[in-house]
């Protein structure tokens, strides 16, 4: 048996893999995953480029549910 693949057979195994194991996850696990990915990705851009990052980044996954929270906060913006 082998310990290593080559390039391709390793994507071929890690989507492989990928999929099995998100077909094998309840639905809930998955919203928890994609819930703390999104947060992730969302507080990077804060750091980086601070709250206009982060909203531009909130835009990119949903611009309907970004202005209807944002209505919520009496947040306005111009141009978005």
């Amino acid at each position: 048996m082998k310990s290593t693949l080559n390039s391709k057979e390793y994507v071929t195994f890690a989507r492989r893999f990928v999929k099995d194991l998100v077909e094998d996850m309840e639905i809930e696990e998955l919203r928890s995953i994609v819930s703390d990915r999104i947060h992730e990705e969302i507080q990077e851009q804060e750091n980086t480029f601070g709250q206009e990052g982060a909203f531009e980044e909130m835009i990119g996954w949903s611009e309907d549910i970004f202005h209807s929270v944002a209505r919520d906060f009496e947040l306005e913006f111009e141009g978005v």
